[in-house]
């Protein structure tokens, strides 16, 4: 933490993403499992952040899931300040990996590219209707956007066990962006799944 207040316990965080949603964590300590939970954590909140309001940005080395730095220490010009920490050079010989399936780096890359084409949605113009949504469940978020023809709505499940959520409000027909029917009546996300489902009017 840096810039703790103790009287509002308002602080912020130091870190790459991909080191504080566990990849660096996973990586050191071989656990396949936890490894493939971290990249899903990782690509909820880059979902999640793409689907809100506003303009989306990525940190030098989100979009190849770069881990922290931690030879700030080392340099004492740098040393005592923790961010740092996420403030390391870019690392191209990672960078390189992220053509090789199999590998965190392309796991993120294709995952990043496929909500940067979410984005060239008519959904996501400059000035289309968007809210939040009650899921009727709190580890859930959900997002709303309405264009001319049709709504999406973004489901993210911030929780590490699988969660249900209802969408009664929602009406027309409902479905995955692969084109498969959804019940908003009765849908269930895998831990820490994002999901996104459009409704054509």
């Amino acid at each position: 933490m840096y810039n703790y207040d103790p009287v509002t316990r308002d602080a912020r965080s130091c870190g790459t993403t991909a080191s504080l949603c566990g990849v660096e964590r996973a990586l050191e300590q071989g656990d396949g499992a936890a490894l493939k939970t971290a990249v899903r954590r990782d690509l909820l909140l880059h979902g999640a952040m793409m689907f809100i309001q506003g303009f989306p940005m990525l940190n030098s080395g989100d979009e190849i899931a770069q881990l922290n730095g931690w030879d700030y220490h080392d340099d004492p010009d740098l040393a005592e300040d923790s961010r740092n920490l996420h403030r390391s050079a870019f690392d191209w010989d990672k960078a390189a990996l992220r053509g090789r399936p199999g590998t965190v780096q392309n796991a993120v890359w294709r995952g990043l590219a496929d909500l940067r084409a979410l984005r060239a949605d008519p959904c996501f113009a400059p000035g289309t209707w968007f809210s939040t949504w009650d899921t009727h469940d709190d580890g859930v978020l959900g997002l709303i956007r309405r264009g001319e023809n049709r709504t999406l709505v973004g489901l993210f499940n911030f929780t590490g066990e699988r969660r249900h959520a209802r969408l009664e409000a929602i009406r027309g027909a409902v479905h995955d962006l692969d084109g498969a029917p959804a019940n908003v009546s009765d849908l269930w996300l895998h831990p820490y799944e994002q999901r996104v489902l459009v409704c054509e009017r």
